[in-house]
């Protein structure tokens, strides 16, 4: 009986939010002039950084240096403000990275205590200009910027110095730097401070429609799109449909290499991971999904979307 219930429940979830956020209807999708460059054809993208030493979301010296060396070439980060202007690689400023920097809960945490600050006491923290220093040394990898700006006066800031910092240090690395494009208004905002070549349409902050996100990508003739797992099965010919504009999917975060084949047998091209496995080792693109606890997965991540979707509302997302 419960078992029954979990599965009405399940359905009927499935169902509102189906309505909700729509499907894609084959008139819509419509050939687009979108290509492809060499960065997206790498599958999997080492997330904040990549993991290290049993750890994730370090966004540290040491990860990016052991996933590179590992095989990746392909990396995320994120960054936020400090008090000082400067642009630091962490994805928020909770206590648990950097305990001795609880105290300023990111209110009026500097670069220069910021830098002086281990993360999990044990790797060292990038600076924007590390980062770019980095880019510099290794030229052959791309670097997928979340930037952690909420407003567009954030947004504006933050790209403003991201675009002058990378000038001064060597304009060319603006071609390797691929912004994550939250909503059509952000795209504008980022687009009319330079006009970055390689973006990536993210989904994770939007409850936008189906229909809406193909329409989007289709007009801004972007080749690439990033989003959580939960939407390659609220939206199941979401994925298709932007494989027929030649948009390469990647989902995150996925750190379980049958999930990984599961999903590429829907049409998703990447990944975002933090396992720490070459890429090699994890893309077995042929191989069979081996005993995925599917209908387990699909429970737990519609579990996840009420909150999400709270998530959504609240802060205003279009």
């Amino acid at each position: 009986m419960k078992k029954s219930i979990v599965l009405l429940f399940i359905v009927i979830t499935t169902g509102l939010i189906w309505c909700s956020w729509g499907l894609v209807w084959s008139d819509q999708e419509q050939p687009s002039t979108a290509g492809t460059s060499s960065w997206e054809e790498n599958r999997l993208i080492a997330h904040a950084l990549g993991g290290v030493n049993g750890a994730s979301s370090t966004n540290s010296y040491e990860a990016i240096i052991t996933n590179y060396n590992r095989g990746y070439r392909l990396f995320e980060v994120d960054l936020v403000q400090t008090t000082d202007g400067e642009l630091v690689a962490r994805h928020d400023w909770s206590h648990k990275l950097q305990p001795d920097l609880a105290v300023h809960r990111g209110r009026n945490v500097t670069k220069l205590q910021f830098a002086n600050s281990l993360i999990m006491g044990r790797f060292h923290p990038l600076t924007l200009p590390d980062i770019l220093q980095l880019m510099q040394k290794y030229r052959d990898f791309d670097l997928i910027v979340d930037s952690k700006a909420g407003s567009k006066e954030q947004i504006q800031q933050q790209f403003t110095y991201l675009v002058n910092e990378v000038r001064r240090t060597d304009p060319a690395l603006l071609n390797r730097i691929i912004p994550e494009i939250f909503s059509p208004e952000m795209y504008d905002t980022v687009m009319e401070i330079y006009p970055f070549p390689n973006k990536m349409y993210s989904l994770y902050k939007t409850g936008a429609s189906a229909e809406s996100i193909v329409e989007f990508v289709r007009d801004k003739h972007l080749t690439s799109i990033a989003m959580p797992v939960y939407r390659v099965f609220i939206n199941p010919n979401l994925v298709p449909a932007l494989n027929k504009l030649g948009v390469k999917s990647f989902v995150h975060t996925v750190n379980s290499r049958p999930v990984m084949q599961l999903l590429h047998s829907f049409g998703v091209h990447g990944f975002y991971t933090d396992q720490e496995e070459s890429p090699e080792e994890l893309i077995l693109a042929d191989a069979p999904p081996d005993r995925v606890d599917f209908p387990g997965y699909i429970s737990s991540g519609l579990a996840s979307i009420s909150n999400i979707l709270m998530k959504v509302r609240n802060n205003g997302y279009k």
